[in-house]
């Protein structure tokens, strides 16, 4: 016989949680209060939230999808959208094109791609089309049609207009000192303008064309001392001291300086223009027109006849030597002008042209009748 166990039987206490399939009707609660306390029980927050949520997805979505608008690039980076999307390409260049032109006042050409392209707005903040210009004019490269001033047929600089061309040769001109005793200062050296699209960053204003215009060389000269000059005299003409000019010429000494001999060659260092200058001086000599003398017949005169009939006197004539000189020297020939300050009287002679008829006939007769 087996031993015998004295532990107690333990039997599993009763759930208190229903089950969740009952064996039999009796074990479970009323099917009717049992529903009417889970309905108590539901809770539909839940579910409106996620149908809340879809209804929020497919509205952006269809929003993503259907809103569009136009991203403006320029080489391929977006600069704005616009919202109209009925532009093109072309209409934005002309308006970029004519908004550049305002601004500079040159015709322009354009160097960057601006393209467009359809995009969602989504999220994403559009202006208006004069705003996106604005944009583009200040992110695009362009050249514009500037005026190029050429010296000797080269390219020297180059300025926005032939208005800023004009001026920055007229200021140089009239900043020019011209050396004593000459004046009209014009330019040695052919100058000419021209036109051509160039990058809008070698274009210069008007003040900087003068400076490079203006701009100065150090050169060496000689001097031939003339009859007049003097150490003081030479060294005046030429811009320098006299303690410069020594430096220059270390032959010559504060003692010799007072002993030039003519025809003695000095040297001088001159400043002068890059650009030759020519002035001008002008000398004014007069001279005599001698008058003509005019001869009249007086057919009741006889030819033994003459006699001055009116006095002649000799007119007066202004002779204006014009003398170039390019960088203060002389270089060419002069120009001549003539200029009567008073003109001629003719002399006026009369002669007598009147023969009688000779007596040859009556000669002949006599002598006839004598033989």
């Amino acid at each position: 016989m087996p031993p015998r166990n004295d532990r107690p039987l333990k039997f599993r206490e009763k759930s208190s949680k229903p089950m969740l399939f009952p064996v039999h009707p009796n074990n479970m609660t009323d099917n009717r209060a049992y529903t009417r306390k889970r309905r108590r029980n539901f809770n539909p927050r839940p579910l409106l939230f996620l149908l809340a949520a879809i209804v929020l997805v497919c509205l952006i979505g269809y929003i993503a999808v259907h809103k569009k608008s136009l991203a403006v690039m320029v080489n391929g980076e977006v600069v704005g959208y616009i919202k109209d999307t009925n532009t093109t390409e072309e209409e934005l260049n002309n308006l970029v094109l004519a908004k550049l032109k305002q601004e500079v006042g040159n015709n322009i050409e354009i160097t960057d791609n601006i393209t467009l392209k359809s995009v969602s707005n989504f999220f994403k903040r559009t202006d208006n089309s004069e705003q996106v210009v604005a944009r583009v004019c200040e992110a695009v490269s362009f050249n514009q049609e500037a005026t190029t001033i050429l010296v000797e047929g080269k390219e020297f600089c180059i300025v926005a207009n032939i208005d800023s061309a004009r001026e920055a040769l007229n200021t140089v001109l009239g900043n020019y000192k011209c050396p004593e005793g000459t004046a009209q200062p014009e330019f040695a050296i052919q100058i000419n303008t021209g036109t051509a699209f160039v990058d809008n960053s070698q274009v210069s204003s008007t003040e900087e064309a003068v400076k490079l215009l203006s701009a100065t060389q150090t050169v060496e000269k000689n001097h031939t001392v003339a009859a007049g000059d003097t150490f003081g005299s030479i060294a005046n003409r030429a811009g320098m001291t006299e303690e410069e000019l020594l430096n220059a010429n270390p032959s010559i000494t504060h003692e010799t300086k007072t002993n030039l001999q003519i025809g003695q060659v000095i040297k001088t260092i001159v400043t002068e223009p890059i650009l030759p200058i020519r002035t001008y001086s002008w000398d004014t000599v007069t001279e005599e027109i001698p008058f003509e003398t005019v001869t009249q017949r007086n057919r009741n005169q006889p030819a033994s006849y003459r006699e001055v009939v009116q006095e002649g006197q000799n007119g007066v004539k202004e002779i204006i030597r014009k003398i170039p000189y390019v960088n203060g020297e002389q270089k060419g020939e002069p120009q001549l002008t003539e200029k009567v300050t008073k003109e001629p009287v003719n002399q006026i002679i009369e002669r007598g042209t009147y023969v009688p008829e000779s007596n040859d006939n009556e000669d002949d007769s006599v002598s006839s009748s004598e033989e």
